[in-house]
């Protein structure tokens, strides 16, 4: 457990939002203060790639309107611009030590495939899809079998995440965008138990797929539950797991 009273600072990504400011197209972390006291050129660990970094541009942020910041302590959000390099769920501490539960993932139930059906705003639309990823908006699969390249598999855990994905698209890159959906309702993460070459000896249900999500954890796709019944009971050693492995 670490106490909002503790002394030396931490908090955790919790958001990240692109385009908040449409002139600039920044990038702002909004973080927790967990404990201890911010200040602002204070410098932290980044415990996803354990490099340093000093937080000089911290903000206060109400609607469109910015204040940048001095110090805030535990229980304040503070909004970091210009750190490509966070994610959600990262932690930032003084100490190196400290690291804080990832923040819950639901399985995906909703997968499509889309595409730039407008090869003269290439770059918008990559831009545009790279923000959406990194923002959580949706996920990126990466097939087996990479198929067509010029597009890219999302995964969501209801089809109202597309259509935002598509809105913010068009709204803020504009681009328009192709969805095809898929059939695949089950996502399930192979679990570390699994030994190695289970999984490539495995007989895979029809219609279904493996994958890997951008942490490069193996999933399979499945159509139906009893597909997910099928395999396990022929497979039962390959451990399936409801959610990504912990890091």
């Amino acid at each position: 457990m670490i106490a909002p009273t503790r002394d030396s600072f931490s908090g955790f990504v919790f958001k990240i939002q692109g385009n908040m400011d449409p002139k600039h197209r920044d990038r702002v972390a909004f973080i927790r203060v967990v404990s201890g006291k911010f200040t602002r050129d204070l410098s932290v660990t980044h415990s996803r790639t354990g490099r340093s970094f000093r937080l000089a541009n911290a903000h206060k942020i109400f609607g469109r309107d910015r204040e940048i910041i001095e110090e805030a302590y535990a229980g304040d959000v503070i909004g970091l611009v210009g750190y490509s390099e966070f994610g959600i769920g990262d932690t930032l501490a003084e100490d190196p030590k400290v690291l804080y539960d990832e923040i819950p993932r639901f399985a995906p139930e909703c997968f499509a495939r889309i595409s730039n059906p407008n090869p003269a705003k290439y770059k918008p639309f990559e831009k545009g899809l790279e923000q959406l990823l990194r923002e959580g908006v949706v996920r990126a699969l990466v097939p087996r079998d990479r198929g067509d390249a010029k597009t890219t598999l999302l995964a969501a855990v209801g089809p109202l995440q597309f259509e935002v994905a598509q809105f913010r698209l068009q709204s803020e890159y504009g681009v328009e965008s192709r969805l095809e959906p898929m059939s695949w309702t089950l996502a399930r993460w192979i679990g570390p138990a699994t030994k190695p070459g289970a999984l490539d000896a495995a007989v895979m249900p029809m219609n279904s797929a493996r994958v890997k999500d951008e942490d490069g954890n193996e999933m399979i796709l499945l159509p139906t539950p009893w597909s997910l019944q099928y395999f396990a009971e022929k497979h039962p050693d390959i451990e399936l797991l409801r959610l990504p492995p912990k890091r």
